[in-house]
């Protein structure tokens, strides 16, 4: 089992220089060798839309190589599905060497954690599978269909606190505090503790996901370690007093007599249900109403019409993909759209690129409600598809319509700022500022 060191570990300078000089090996048939050199998804042109330069990789270099990140671009849409359905030789195992490359102190620090156990983003068959079939029990169609009530409720009270007042930020007054309070619920988590979650989540997403200088990653570091201990005691709590919660749930042993360890519990709870569990959905949340502010007439349409809602959660999924991306390594040498790539490549699956690939849809960059079921990788493929996403969709459904029964002329400031950001993985919004007429005016 990996340690919470050797599961964030990144490669050193020597192992880089080594994926650099395969890399540059496999470059001399490509049209464009060195275009996938320019992507930078964490500030600048491809942060604030990434789509003219996702359109030329996909024409030119369909699979090209990022020094600066170590990975080799994959921007089609069939090639990633390849990559997706075929975990044996493109593994998920190291998706946690991705961040920062930690210094001492920070590994120092990290230790005093919990062993970092496989989940279900970092694993591959068998040990997903185990792991799919342990938690998948949490999230089954009657425990989802059992949070519309909770979902409602939330929904209908932070409305309330901003409706009369005829402006707000969508992000921050409900996008965000929805989901938290739903998996909080969901899990077992004490309302009182959201803050704190927030940051330990906030702080996680940082230091796996992004690079961050060496003299800050300490702070992180701990605060993932208190995050470990805090999740800790609640599952040691819940197996002396069980509750009618997830983590009561999953403590049990299956009917096959199977049951997570204490590591494996911290991980799925920690990270995977606290953690992404509210941040991609704040982000889908956001997107959603952005879209619906940002086509002429849409609110209005979707206020006369509420089975188009179902329309706008899977085209902005497709359109403005919250799952930005994902990380794949190759168990052994593998050719992709004609590239030959060694062993131990390192892929960046450019999910938001595949979903609006002219292969898949000709007019795969124009924004269209009157798709039924456009197809679109926003929730992944294959045996990593998102296991929360119908409790993502349910949340999508019940406040849009929310918002469009109180906020009837529903409109964006006069110059939006949306704030937008992006990881590897996730892109979102830290702001949605919106006005509307008071009601009772």
């Amino acid at each position: 089992m990996s340690t919470a060191v050797e599961a964030v570990k990144v490669e050193g300078p020597s192992e880089a220089s080594q994926v650099d000089a395969r890399a540059n090996a496999a470059l001399g048939a490509m049209k464009c060798p060195h275009l996938g050199a320019q992507y930078n998804p964490f500030a600048g042109p491809h942060v604030e839309d990434p789509h003219p330069f996702y359109a030329q990789l996909r024409q030119d270099a369909p699979v090209s190589y990022n020094p600066m990140l170590g990975m080799w671009l994959v921007s089609r849409y069939d090639d990633i599905c390849h990559v997706l359905k075929d975990p044996a030789r493109y593994s998920s195992s190291d998706l946690g060497n991705m961040g920062s490359v930690l210094s001492p102190q920070t590994l120092s620090v990290l230790a005093e954690g919990y062993p970092l156990a496989d989940s279900l983003i970092n694993s591959d068959p068998p040990a997903h599978t185990r792991l799919r079939k342990l938690l998948g029990r949490g999230f089954s169609a009657q425990r989802i269909a059992a949070q519309e009530g909770p979902i409602r409720a939330v929904s209908e009270e932070l409305v309330q606190a901003f409706a009369r007042r005829g402006h707000a930020d969508l992000v921050t007054e409900f996008a965000y505090p929805l989901p938290v309070r739903v998996i909080l619920g969901m899990v077992g988590v004490p309302q009182e503790d959201m803050a704190d979650i927030k940051r330990w989540c906030d702080d996680f997403f940082r230091m796996i996901f992004t690079r961050v200088p060496a003299e800050e990653q300490p702070p992180l570091a701990r605060s993932w370690v208190t995050f470990q201990h805090y999740v800790a005691r609640l599952i040691r709590a819940r197996e002396d007093e069980p509750r009618d919660d997830l983590i009561s749930y999953l403590v049990t042993t299956d009917a096959d007599g199977e049951a997570l360890t204490l590591p494996e519990l911290i991980i799925a709870i920690a990270g995977s249900m606290l953690a992404a569990g509210h941040e991609t959905t704040t982000a889908l949340l956001a997107q959603c109403w952005k879209q619906a502010l940002l086509q002429p007439g849409l609110w209005q349409r979707l206020r006369e019409d509420r089975s188009l809602v179902p329309h706008l959660i899977e085209e902005t999924l497709r359109f403005d993909s919250v799952a930005h991306g994902m990380i794949r390594t190759t168990t052994e040498d593998v050719e992709l759209a004609g590239v030959a790539l060694p062993k131990g490549s390192r892929l960046l699956l450019l999910y938001a690129s595949g979903s609006r690939d002219p292969a898949l849809l000709p007019d795969g960059d124009h924004f269209d409600i009157n798709r039924s079921h456009p197809t679109h990788l926003g929730f992944g493929r294959g045996i990593h598809f998102c296991i929360g996403a119908p409790l993502a969709r349910l949340e999508a459904q019940i406040a849009t319509n929310l918002l469009l029964d109180q906020l009837a002329d529903l409109r964006l400031e006069e110059t939006p700022d949306f704030g937008t950001t992006q990881s590897l993985t996730i892109r979102s919004i830290q702001h949605l500022r919106v006005t509307w007429t008071p009601t009772g005016t």
